[in-house]
C-alpha cells in the first residue's frame, strides 16, 4: 500500500530534473549569443543524401560543432545530475521504477554526450551519430526494463524467504 501511495505522489526529484534541464538551455543562451543562429543553421543545412541504392535520407551538408559542443556539454551536465538524483532517490527510498528510469538516464545522457562530442570533433559522421542515438536509447530501454526485472524478482524473493512473524 504505502508503495502505490509513493508512485501517486508527485516526483519531487523529477521536478528537480525539468528544473536543472531549463538552467541548462539558459546557461547555453547565456554563453552562446548567436545559439539560436546557430541551430538555425544546423535546421537549413540539411540535404537529402542517397545511403544506399534508392535509399535517401536527410544529413546535414556541414558540420556544425558548436552546436554539437553545447548539447555535448549539456548532456553530460545532465547526465551527472541523474547520477545525483539517482542516489537521492536510493536514499529517499524511491519507487523501483523511478530508481531504474534515472538509471537509464544517466547511461543515456552520457552515451548522448560522448556522441555528440564524436560529432562535433568529426571522429563519426552524421549517420554513425543516428546509429550511435537509437543504440542509446535501445540500451536505455533495455537497462531500465532489466532492472526492474532484476529486483522485482530479488525483492519478491527477499519477502519469500522471510518467514512470517510469530505470536507468543
Amino acid at each position: 500500500m504505502a508503495s502505490e501511495s509513493r508512485i501517486r505522489r508527485t516526483d519531487v526529484l523529477g521536478l528537480v530534473s525539468f528544473g536543472f534541464f531549463l538552467i541548462l538551455v539558459g546557461i547555453i543562451f547565456i554563453n552562446i549569443p548567436n545559439i539560436i543562429d546557430e541551430i538555425r543553421n544546423f535546421f537549413t543545412d540539411f540535404d537529402i543524401v542517397e545511403v544506399f541504392p534508392n535509399v535517401f535520407l536527410p544529413a546535414p551538408r556541414t558540420n556544425h560543432p558548436v552546436l554539437y559542443t553545447a548539447v555535448a556539454e549539456s548532456s553530460f551536465a545532465f547526465g551527472l545530475l541523474q547520477i545525483v538524483l539517482l542516489t537521492l532517490r536510493v536514499i529517499v527510498k524511491d519507487t523501483l521504477g523511478r530508481k531504474a528510469e534515472t538509471l537509464s538516464s544517466i547511461v543515456f545522457w552520457l552515451g548522448i554526450g560522448f556522441g555528440f562530442t564524436m560529432l562535433a570533433a568529426e571522429q563519426i559522421g552524421w549517420f554513425a551519430f543516428v546509429a550511435w542515438f537509437i543504440i542509446f536509447v535501445g540500451l536505455s530501454i533495455t537497462i531500465r526494463s532489466v532492472t526492474v526485472l532484476l529486483f522485482r524478482r530479488r525483492s519478491k524473493l527477499q519477502k519469500a524467504e522471510t518467514p512470517p512473524p510469530t505470536h507468543v
